[in-house]
């Protein structure tokens, strides 16, 4: 549908491409295309709207910024460090602060607590600053409701304030005392304090209204963290050492208690120790060792002893005893034995048995022999009395090593109480030891004292402000602007409703259009009455329609017989311009020198006679009930010269009344008199009395309010006059706004071209 083409009504609103819905039925081919036709004509259409919201909102924006104190942010920068001074290989005694979330997040809640923050309020002074302390600002407010107080009269005080208006409130001078906490506040609403990334930076920024004052503030803050992070570290070493130092004193008395119990207990029992062990425990072990050493020899003697008695007890000879065998005795008389021996071998082959060399020979190895048994049995009594003696002497360590085992037993049960005074002593010992060399390295570490946060940028001062930020803000309001200027445009276009073409009405209706009646008013300018418009106005555009409306009752009802000589005007709703529409037309007809007469027949709410400045009565009631001639009700309007005939007093049966016979023969008098009757009417749809008029008219002219009429309810009011037989000449589309007409593209809105304007008046 080109620009030009009329829209059709579905349902009596306005279908098609101009605003959302205003045709029928759309092609599914150029559905989207068709949709971004509405936008964009939708934003077309309240352009003005649209730009003129936008530029009020920055120009609003505009005042706001120039109203508003330039602030300026300055920020520095914090490290939490983790690396820590080796110089002395100790533990510090504050742990170092870890760099995880939760960590980062409580020293945010340092930098922001109380404290910190009223450490550095106090170092600048800013209890003397007008920023931060409220007392210290302009009077305004309360300050000023509070001089009022003072300065009204002591009555007036009581009766607007109250009782206490002069005594009991504060004073300006009690607000200069304002506590440190609303110093403190206001501080902490200029500072900003958040990580940066990831990382264990924090960034504190300060916003103030001098650059120098944001700066210095800023770079307090992180001076400030610092300290009391290095104030912290300090307090915690200053409390170690002073509880080692009374500890060590502590654990050395317990120390000395503990030892002294060792050896009370030690003596008492008769717990004696030597250079490894116990006393006594080393006396049963060297006795066993004795012990076992006996047992050898006494079994190594015994068994020799067996031996050499088995020998001599079997062959006689003990000659491979190693005691034997050993004796140099033995030795010497065996070889003596054996020279013997040869030399009786060489005597008993020279000489015989009797021979006195060889009996001689024989004596001396006798002598020999028993020499050497004498020598073997000595051995053998001293084996024998060795054994003895290793028996004894094993019995005799026995006997002692069971002494003292006893008496080791005994010991044991005092050893019980012994080794639990001595670990007790031994843990004491090492306690102290450990205490002392803490509070040794406490000390040392408290003149190698360092914080666990530094300064890693000082805040520089700002050379530009960062608040307002007027392009933002100028963006934001032009946005919003924009914004409210669309949901203005979607209101109004939701608004719509009725007709907005004359090829709508027609194609709706059934019936033609004898034209299109401007409004003489808008949203930002009243304007005045139409039938005023008429009269001061003879070449504006509305008197230039009520001409083409009086052309057309003319011309285009000849086709079916002469013009109307009594003509009604009738709409569906109230305030469709049936009053004004007929106050106009009866005027024009006027100054083309016809005469024209208008009677006000809505009996229920009349009009006319507000609008010719008249009388209410008497009028066309008194006229119809009782016996006042015409003349008596008929009036002229000394303006216009206009004839017309007022309501008259109320009716009781005014559908009845406008429907009389009277009220046809005194219609037939009046056209008789004046070459055209005006009827104004009620509205169709509220009550019957049009019906009933609409039947004795020649003519009906049916006005529908442009662009507010819904299609059904005109509709309903044409059928309600088919039904009463009326004979409707036509439609005329009243109270249209020009501008919108033109935004909405129809072809009717070219008669309100720019072009064109220069042939109306205004």
């Amino acid at each position: 549908m080109s620009r030009g083409t009329a829209p059709s009504v579905n349902g009596g609103r306005p279908r098609g491409p101009y605003w959302p819905g205003l045709t029928g039925p759309v092609d599914r081919s150029f559905e989207a295309s068709a949709k971004l036709s509405q936008v964009i004509w939708l934003f077309w259409r309240h352009r003005r709207h649209i730009v003129g919201l936008s530029l009020a909102a920055a120009l609003l924006a505009t005042l706001l910024i120039s109203q508003t104190t330039p602030r300026y942010t300055a920020s520095s920068t914090v490290m939490m460090e983790q690396r820590r001074n080796l110089v002395v290989d100790i533990e510090a005694v504050l742990e170092g602060l870890p760099a995880d979330v939760a960590s980062i997040q409580s020293q945010i809640e340092i930098i922001q607590s109380h404290n910190l923050l009223a450490q550095v309020a106090a170092t600048l002074g800013l209890e003397l600053d007008p920023e931060f302390n409220p007392a210290l600002r302009p009077p305004g407010g309360l300050s000023s409701l509070l001089d009022l107080r003072q300065a009204l009269p002591e009555t007036w005080a009581a009766t607007l304030f109250g009782p206490d208006a002069r005594g009991g409130g504060a004073t300006v001078n009690d607000l200069a005392g304002v506590s440190q906490e609303s110093i403190v506040e206001s501080l902490r609403d200029a500072v900003s304090v958040t990580p940066v990334g990831d990382s264990r930076a924090i960034r504190i920024a300060v916003e103030s209204e001098s650059a120098r004052k944001a700066a210095a503030i800023a770079n307090a803050i992180a001076d400030q963290y610092v300290v009391s992070q290095l104030d912290a570290v300090y307090q915690a070493t200053e409390r170690a050492s002073a509880w080692l130092t009374e500890q060590v004193a502590v654990l050395r008395s317990q120390v000395a208690q503990s030892d002294q119990a060792v050896e009370s207990y030690r003596q008492a029992n008769g717990l004696l120790q030597g250079a490894r062990a116990d006393l006594t425990r080393e006396q049963v072990s060297d006795l066993s060792r004795q012990l076992i050493l006996e047992q050898g020899k006494r079994a190594e003697a015994e068994a020799r002893l067996r031996q050499i008695e088995g020998l001599l007890a079997s062959s006689g000879a003990a000659d491979s005893v190693s005691e034997v065998l050993s004796s140099p005795l033995i030795v010497s008389l065996r070889e003596q034995e054996a020279k013997v021996k040869r030399r009786l071998a060489e005597l008993g082959q020279e000489y015989g048995d009797k021979h006195p060399r060889l009996v001689s020979a024989r004596a001396e190895l006798r002598n020999i022999e028993e020499k050497i048994e004498r020598e073997v049995e000595r051995i053998v009594t001293a084996l024998r009395g060795e054994a003895g003696v290793a028996r004894a002497r094993e019995e005799s360590l026995r006997s002692a090593l069971n002494a003292l085992k006893a008496r080791a037993s005994e010991i044991d049960a005092g050893q019980v109480g012994l080794r639990a005074l001595e670990r007790e002593a031994e843990a004491n010992r090492a306690l102290l030891k450990t205490v002392l060399a803490r509070s040794k390295e406490v000390r040392t570490q408290g003149k190698l004292l360092e914080s666990d946060a530094t300064v890693l940028s000082r805040a520089a001062v700002p050379t530009s402000p960062s608040a307002p930020r007027k392009v933002l803000l100028l963006a934001i309001a032009v946005l919003c602007g924009i914004a409210l200027g669309t949901i203005v445009a979607v209101l109004r276009e939701s608004s719509t409703v009725g007709f907005l073409s004359t090829q709508q009405a027609e194609a709706a209706l059934g019936r033609p259009v004898l034209g299109l009646l401007p409004a003489t008013g808008s949203l930002f300018r009243i304007g005045r009455p139409p039938e005023q418009e008429l009269r001061d106005g003879p070449g504006s555009a509305y008197t230039e329609a009520i001409r083409s409306l009086r052309v057309m009752l003319a011309f285009g009802a000849a086709k079916d017989g002469p013009p109307p000589k009594v003509l009604l005007i009738a709409s569906s709703l109230p305030r469709e311009g049936k009053t004004s529409t007929a106050l106009s037309l009866a005027e024009l007809l006027g100054h083309f020198g016809q005469s024209a007469v208008l009677v006000d027949c809505d009996l229920r709410r009349p009009a006319v006679h507000r609008k010719c400045a008249a009388p209410l009565t008497p009028g066309l009631t008194d006229c119809l009930t009782g016996d006042l001639p015409v003349d008596a009700v008929l009036r002229t309007h000394e303006p216009s010269g206009l004839a017309f005939v007022t309501a008259g007093s109320g009716a009781k049966d005014p559908a009845g009344l406008l429907g009389s016979d009277r009220m046809a023969q005194l219609l037939e008098r009046l056209a008789q008199r004046f070459d055209m009757v005006l009827l104004d009417s009620s509205p169709l749809l509220a009550v019957s009395d049009t019906r009933a008029l609409a039947r004795i008219a020649e003519k009906t002219l049916f006005l529908v309010r442009w662009a507010h009429t819904e299609g059904e309810l005109a509709k309903l009011a044409l059928r309600h006059l088919a039904e009463a037989k009326a004979d409707v000449a036509g439609v005329v589309l009243t109270r249209v706004d020009r501008r919108r007409l033109s935004e909405f593209g129809l072809a009717e809105s070219v008669h309100y071209a720019p072009q064109l304007r220069k042939y109306y008046g205004h």
